[in-house]
C-alpha cells in the first residue's frame, strides 16, 4: 500500500451541548482506522454538557479540547492546535449533524496531502437523501447565495466557496491562509477563508465521488422544519455584511450596502412569512443581525490581512546578525517583589534553550521607593536594573526601550509571569523566519483551586489560540519580543499618557501595524500568570471590562487624525455602548434567571464594557492603575 493510501488524517468536530449527534455520527469504521484522530472541541454550554462530551471522548479514544463558546472558527483553529500536535497534517472539518464513512475521510485526506494547496469539499446529501451540497456561489456584488459550481473559479459574477460542515485541507495551506477568521461566531467562515484561498492562488475542489449525509440544522432549534432558528438569522445576517466589508471594493463595495436590507430580508424569508406570527424570535434575531451588520458596513472597508505566506527572501530591515544575536529581556516592575523573584529563578533555564544569541535580563522598577533592587542583586543570574521613577507602564516601556540601545531583540515580560519551557527560543525562531517587527505569545492563565466558575465562565481571563504564523493587527506586551531596528526606525514609543490608564500596548502595536511593521504569533511561546485572588471577583472582572473598552475607544480616537472620522466614530461608540449595556444586562438578568453561569457572567462583562465604551466616547479616559 502507498504512502498516499495510508494517509494520517484528523477529524475536527466542533460541538456545542449535548454530544449525543456526535456519538451517533462518528461510526466504528472511522474509530477501527488507526489512521484516523477525531479531535473534538467542545464549545461550552454547561458543565453537563462538557462532562458528557469529555466522557464521550474518552470512552471513543478521540481527542478532546474544552474550549469556551467564541465560536465556530475559533473551535476549528483549536483543533488544528491539537491535531498537528499529534503529527497530523491532513486536516478535515465534520459538522456534529454530518455523517462520513472512514473510506470518505480517508480519501479526503489523501487528497490533500497529495495536494497540499487545495481546499476539498464531497458531495452532501440530506438524510432523506435530497441533494443539499452540490458546491456553492457567492454574488461578488450583493452577497446572494446560489447552489452550483463555476469550473476554474472564473465567472466575474458568481465566485465558489465551499462547506465547512465537511471541508478538508492541509496544514500548510491552514498556515498560508492564518487559520479560519474568528470574528464570523458561527456562518460565512467557510465562505471567508474559501474565498481567501482562491484569492492566494489555491484551489477549491469538489470531488462529486464522495459523498456525506449532512442532516443540516441538527444542531440549532427550530420551531419547524422550514422555520431557521434564530441564531442562524441573525448570525447569517450579520455575517453577510462582516463578509461584504472584508472582500467587496469600490464600486461592488457600493452596490453590497444597497443590496443588505433587501438580502437581510431574503435571508429571513428562507424560513417563510408565516413565521413571523408562529416564531417570532426569528424576526427579532433577524433584525438584531440587521443592526450588527450596519455597525460592521459603516466601518471604512479595510484591507486584507497579510497572508502568512513566506516567499523566503527577507526584507532589507533588520538583516541577518553575522554575530551572535544579542536579546534583552526586559521586566518592568511595581512592588510585586516576590513575584519578580520566582520569574528571575525560571529564566536561566529559558535563557539557555535560545541558540545562537546572547541573552541578558534588564528590570526596570517603577516603585520610587525601588522595592526591586533587592531582588535584582540575589538572582540566579546576572540582572542589570534601572530605576525609572516617572509613574506609569509607559515610562517603564520607554526605558527599556532606552536601556537596549545594544540589543538586537527586546523580549518584554511581566513581572508575574512565569515562562514555560521553549518560551524565547521559540520567539526567536519565528522571527528569523518571517523577519517581523514583532513576535507575540500566549499567555496561560493559571487560577488557584475553588476559583469562583463564574469568573472562568466569563471569559475575562480568555486568550485567544492561534495558528503560528498569523498576521496580527495588535498584540500585548504580556509576552512580546520586538526587534529593535525596525522599532526605532519605525519611530515608535510607548504613551505616557496611557501609562496609568492602561491601553499604551494597543496603542504601541496598532502604530507598528499603521507604519509599516508586521506582528506574527508564535502559539509555542508561552507564560503562565498565576491569577491573584484580588483579581478573582466580580468586581475586578467589572471593572477589567470596563477599563478595557474604555481604553480601546481612547485609543482608536486618538488613532483617527479626521474630525469628521472621529465625530463618526463617537456616534458609533456611543450606539455601540447603549447596545452592549442593554443586551448584556438582558442577557445577565436571563442567566440569573435560568441559572445559565455563562449567560449570566458574560452577560455582565457585556454591560460594563458598554459603559466603558460611553464613557470613552465622551472622552472620559479610566486611570486603571492611578496610584496614590
Amino acid at each position: 500500500m502507498s504512502a498516499l493510501t495510508t494517509t494520517a488524517y484528523a477529524v475536527i468536530i466542533v460541538n456545542y451541548g449535548d454530544p449525543a449527534l456526535i456519538a451517533a455520527n462518528i461510526g466504528a469504521d472511522v474509530d477501527a482506522d488507526e489512521h484516523a484522530l477525531v479531535v473534538v472541541v467542545d464549545n461550552y454550554s454547561s458543565d453537563h454538557a462538557r462532562t458528557q462530551a469529555r466522557s464521550l471522548a474518552h470512552e471513543r479514544g478521540w481527542a478532546f479540547v474544552a474550549s469556551p463558546n467564541d465560536g465556530f472558527g475559533a473551535g476549528v483553529n483549536r483543533g488544528v492546535v491539537a491535531a498537528r500536535a499529534q503529527g497530523h497534517t491532513a486536516l478535515i472539518t465534520l459538522n456534529p449533524d454530518a455523517v462520513a464513512s472512514a473510506d470518505v475521510l480517508r480519501e479526503l485526506g489523501r487528497h490533500v496531502a497529495a495536494d497540499p494547496l487545495a481546499l476539498v469539499s464531497p458531495f452532501m446529501d440530506s438524510g432523506d437523501g435530497r441533494p443539499h451540497f452540490r458546491g456553492a456561489r457567492v454574488n461578488r456584488r450583493t452577497g446572494q447565495m446560489r447552489s452550483g459550481w463555476s469550473e476554474g473559479d472564473q465567472d466575474p459574477e458568481w465566485a465558489n466557496w465551499l462547506s465547512g460542515a465537511c471541508l478538508a485541507f492541509s496544514a500548510e495551506a491552514f498556515d498560508a491562509l492564518g487559520g479560519f477568521s474568528e470574528d464570523f461566531f458561527l456562518y460565512w467562515e467557510d465562505v471567508d477563508i474559501s474565498r481567501r484561498a482562491a484569492e492566494q492562488g489555491m484551489r477549491l475542489e469538489i470531488r462529486p465521488d464522495l459523498l456525506v449525509v449532512h442532516d443540516e440544522g441538527g444542531t440549532q432549534d427550530a420551531g419547524s422544519a422550514r422555520t431557521k432558528s434564530p441564531t442562524y438569522y441573525r448570525y447569517n445576517i450579520r455575517n453577510r455584511m462582516l463578509f461584504g466589508r472584508r472582500h467587496a471594493r469600490g464600486r461592488d463595495w457600493a452596490r453590497w450596502v444597497l443590496a443588505s436590507p433587501r438580502q437581510s430580508a431574503l435571508i429571513w424569508m428562507r424560513g417563510g412569512r408565516k413565521q413571523a406570527i408562529t416564531e417570532p424570535r426569528g424576526l427579532v434575531a433577524a433584525l438584531q443581525g440587521f443592526g450588527d451588520g450596519t455597525a460592521h458596513l459603516l466601518r471604512r472597508p479595510r484591507s486584507l490581512p497579510t497572508p502568512a505566506v513566506h516567499t523566503g527572501a527577507p526584507p532589507e530591515r533588520s538583516p541577518e546578525p553575522t554575530s551572535l544575536l544579542r536579546i534583552t529581556i526586559a521586566i518592568p516592575s511595581y512592588k510585586r517583589p516576590e513575584r519578580l523573584a520566582e520569574l528571575l529563578s525560571a529564566l536561566p533555564d529559558r535563557m539557555a534553550e535560545t541558540s545562537g544569541a546572547h541573552v541578558d535580563v534588564l528590570v526596570v522598577d517603577n516603585d520610587p521607593e525601588g522595592s526591586a533592587l533587592d531582588v535584582t542583586r540575589v538572582a540566579a543570574t546576572d540582572v542589570k536594573y534601572a530605576h525609572e521613577t516617572t509613574p506609569g507602564i509607559s515610562a517603564a516601556r520607554n526605558r527599556a526601550l532606552a536601556e537596549c540601545r545594544d540589543s538586537d531583540l527586546i523580549a518584554f515580560l511581566d513581572d508575574d509571569e512565569i515562562p514555560r519551557t521553549g518560551w524565547l527560543a521559540t520567539l526567536v525562531e519565528v522571527w528569523r523566519e518571517h523577519r517581523a517587527a514583532a513576535v507575540a505569545g500566549r499567555l496561560i492563565s493559571v487560577f488557584e483551586e475553588g476559583t469562583d466558575p463564574w469568573m472562568i465562565a466569563s471569559g475575562t481571563f480568555y486568550r485567544r489560540q492561534r495558528p503560528t504564523g498569523t498576521h496580527l493587527p495588535t498584540a500585548s506586551t504580556a509576552n512580546l519580543l520586538l526587534d529593535r531596528r525596525q522599532i526605532q526606525e519605525l519611530g515608535l514609543r510607548f504613551d505616557e499618557a496611557l501609562g496609568l490608564s492602561g491601553g499604551e500596548d494597543t496603542m504601541f502595536t496598532r502604530q507598528l501595524v499603521e507604519r509599516g511593521g508586521a506582528i506574527v504569533w508564535c502559539n509555542e511561546s508561552e507564560v503562565e500568570d498565576t491569577v491573584a485572588p484580588s483579581r478573582l471577583t466580580r468586581e475586578w472582572a467589572a471593572q477589567r471590562a470596563y477599563s478595557a473598552a474604555n481604553g480601546l475607544v481612547h485609543v482608536t480616537l486618538r488613532l483617527t487624525p479626521s474630525p469628521a472620522r472621529r465625530m463618526a466614530l463617537r456616534s458609533r461608540f456611543l450606539l455601540g455602548g447603549t447596545a452592549r449595556v442593554a443586551a448584556g444586562l438582558a442577557r445577565h438578568r436571563y442567566g440569573r434567571a435560568s441559572r445559565r453561569l455563562v449567560h449570566d457572567a458574560q452577560g455582565y462583562r457585556t454591560f460594563h464594557r458598554g459603559r466603558g465604551m460611553l464613557a470613552g466616547a465622551r472622552g472620559h479616559l479610566y486611570q486603571e492603575y492611578s496610584r496614590p
